[in-house]
C-alpha cells in the first residue's frame, strides 16, 4: 500500500495505516501533486526519528515559559499561571508559524501547457509541458554519520524503555524524478516505500502521455 493518496477523475485509492506524506489529483487535464517529503538527504534519516514537530514547538516554547517565570514579578500561584500561559501560546505560535510542515507542489496543466514546481524556499518554476522528457523512481541509499554516536543514542533510549530503529544502517530513499529536455532533473518525491514512488511515476507518466490525446 502506498503513504499517500491517489485520487484520477475523483476516485480515492487509499494511503494505507500510516499519515498519507502525498497527494496526487487528476481531474480532466488538471493534475496536482502535493507532498511533505520531497527531501532525500543524510539529515532527514534521523530527525524524524528523534523529533516530530510537536516536540520541536514543545522544545522552543519552554524558553519564553521558563524566562517568563524567573523574570515575572509574581510570586506564589500566578506565578506557575502566568510561565503556563507563556508556554501554551509559544506552543501554538512555534507549531504553527516556525515548525509547520511546508509542502512541495507539482501542477501540470494540459489546457495551458504549463507546469509549475513550488519548493519550499526556492522560487517557483514554470515551464511547458513539452519541455518535459521523462519521469522516473529511482533509489538513493545514505549511510548516516557517526554510526559510534548513533548506537550510543539507541541505547540511551533504551534506558528510557524506548526502541528506536536501527540507526546506524543504510537508509533507502525511492524518488520520483522529472527530467527536463535541457537535461536538467528536479525530484519532486522522496518517500520510504518503493510503491509510493512506482505508483506517482506511473500515474504521472500516464497523464503526460495522453495529453494530445
Amino acid at each position: 500500500m502506498t503513504n499517500g493518496r491517489i485520487t484520477p477523475s475523483g476516485q480515492i485509492k487509499p494511503g494505507g495505516e500510516a499519515a498519507a506524506d502525498f497527494d496526487l489529483t487528476i481531474e480532466g487535464t488538471e493534475l496536482n501533486f502535493r507532498t511533505s517529503a520531497y527531501k532525500a538527504e543524510k539529515g532527514s534519516v534521523l530527525s524524524p526519528v528523534m523529533y516530530s514537530h510537536e516536540l520541536s514547538a514543545m522544545l522552543a516554547s519552554a524558553v519564553p515559559a521558563a524566562a517568563l517565570f524567573l523574570l515575572s514579578g509574581k510570586t506564589g500561584t500566578m506565578r506557575y499561571l502566568a510561565a503556563l500561559a507563556a508556554y501554551a501560546a509559544g506552543f501554538l505560535f512555534f507549531r504553527a508559524f516556525v515548525f509547520k510542515k511546508r509542502y512541495l507542489l507539482f501542477d501540470i496543466s494540459k489546457k495551458s501547457g504549463m507546469a509549475r514546481l513550488c519548493t519550499p524556499f526556492r522560487a517557483k518554476k514554470t515551464f511547458g509541458t513539452e519541455e518535459i522528457e521523462k519521469v522516473e523512481a529511482e533509489k538513493s541509499a545514505f549511510l548516516p554519520e557517526n554510526p559510534e554516536g548513533l548506537k550510543q543514542v539507541e541505547k540511551i533510549a533504551l534506558h528510557h524503555h524506548t526502541v528506536l530503529p536501527e540507526l546506524d544502517k543504510p537508509v533507502d530513499f525511492y524518488c520520483v524524478r522529472v527530467w527536463l529536455k535541457n537535461s536538467s532533473s528536479f525530484v519532486i518525491y522522496a518517500g520510504r516505500t518503493p510503491a509510493a514512488a512506482a505508483d506517482i511515476t506511473l500515474k504521472i507518466k500516464e497523464f503526460l502521455s495522453t495529453q494530445n490525446a
